[in-house]
């Protein structure tokens, strides 16, 4: 592998040992993937501020001793804990004290306090073509689907030693060859089905990670005019039930074109909507009876999904025992604020969460039992983590049964 002599001095430690650090780490990084060289990027989006773990608490204060600063603009993933969360307890304190700190740490080093899982929400994203390391499995999906962003997955910490020196390995999704399909699936579902709701598109991403696994996909059949929240849902399915990091859509993302000049001779999958609704059934843990809990926004709620939820709660309020939560970045939030349609949420009787997710210990109070949500990421994790059991369901489904504390046909 080639480093220039900057990149050399660098590893070297002439500028401090934090971002030596950084170079061994996308070094070794680098010689697994056999990439050729290291590449400069334009951002980074690092996880280190999901968890206020010792071993991140550690790994920051030890940058930030180093010297380390990032060389890109960098921005955080969602905090362990946000505004309106409704955690307490001495576990939720304990949490708030180090998330704090590590929020800190995070400003220190220059990265910028974003706390969003969704960070293709923020204002200018990163143009067609650029390259980026992003962390966060549903935003790389989406940087590399839907916008035509070039990242790989990075998890801790290759994503801050991105960030600390602007480089990353110049292999796999950075690469044209990279990018080309290994999958096709031939979507023969009803277009009607994803004009109803995202939801079909949510379980079509689920079963497509449940086949794809980590490889590349080309999507064919979806109607032309699927919005870019669907888009989202099936790259955050995808990521959720496998480890899709790019797929493209034909007639809906721009390198489809591409992408179908390349698809000769891979593998090929039918999809029906009997597999969406096995997909349903799969990860739904209770079809009928009561709702314990509502949560909307995992990935964070864009403008128009929260503005959707807030017509269709216009003038009526949330069930009596039944707790509604959606979860926003602040930006979003602020949006929400400006327009009024924060404040109808809140007459409605829903939760604001801002900067974090629900869906790991300690559980929000209200968020217990049964919970129906529109995510299937949230539904699969939250299970894992809380104890939950989740009814995957639309966005006017969910609605209907926080209206009536019983569970609505989707």
């Amino acid at each position: 592998m080639k480093l220039t002599p900057q990149q050399r001095a660098w590893a070297d430690g002439a500028d401090g040992d934090a971002r030596a650090l950084a170079m061994e780490l996308l070094i070794a990084a680098a010689k697994v993937w056999d990439a050729p060289r290291l590449r400069p990027i334009k951002a980074a989006y690092v996880n280190t501020s999901f968890s206020a773990s010792p071993s991140h608490l550690d790994l920051l204060e030890t940058i930030v001793e180093g010297g380390g600063r990032v060389a890109v603009p960098t921005f955080t993933n969602i905090a362990g804990t946000g505004i309106g969360d409704l955690r307490s307890g001495p576990q939720a304190e304990a949490l708030a004290r180090d998330t704090a700190r590590l929020n800190a740490l995070h400003e220190r080093i220059g990265a910028q306090p974003s706390f969003t899982c969704a960070p293709y929400q923020l204002p200018k994203p990163p143009p067609f073509g650029a390259h980026v390391a992003c962390s966060e499995s549903n935003a790389v999906s989406y940087f590399n689907s839907v916008l035509g962003v070039r990242t790989a997955k990075y998890g801790d910490y290759l994503d801050l030693a991105a960030a600390l020196t602007g480089l990353v390995p110049d292999a796999g999704l950075h690469t044209d060859a990279g990018r080309a399909p290994a999958l096709m699936l031939d979507v023969d579902v009803p277009p009607e089905a994803f004009a109803i709701s995202d939801l079909a598109a949510t379980l079509l991403g689920l079963h497509m990670g449940h086949l794809a696994g980590t490889r590349v996909v080309l999507i064919k059949g979806l109607p032309p005019t699927l919005s870019q929240d669907a888009l989202r849902a099936i790259g955050a399915g995808g990521a959720t039930w496998g480890g899709v990091a790019l797929f493209h859509a034909a007639g809906l993302t721009p390198e489809a074109p591409k992408a179908q000049t390349q698809a000769a001779g891979v593998p090929q999958h039918r999809v029906t909507q009997a597999d969406l609704e096995a997909a349903r059934v799969r990860i739904s843990g209770f079809d009928t009876g009561p709702v314990d809990a509502v949560v909307i926004g995992t990935p964070h709620a864009s403008v128009r999904e929260a503005r959707a939820l807030a017509g269709l709660l216009a003038g009526r309020r949330v069930a009596s025992g039944t707790a509604m939560f959606v979860q926003l970045n602040r930006f979003t939030a602020d949006l929400l604020e400006a327009d009024g349609s924060a404040g109808a949420l809140r007459k409605a009787g829903v939760q604001i969460v801002r900067d974090t997710c629900l869906y790991w210990r300690p559980a929000a109070q209200g968020l217990s039992g049964r919970v129906m949500t529109t995510s299937g990421k949230l539904a699969q994790y939250a299970a894992a983590e809380l104890g939950v059991s989740c009814c995957l369901s639309s966005l006017e489904a969910c609605v209907k049964s926080a209206l009536t504390g019983h569970v609505s046909a989707p």
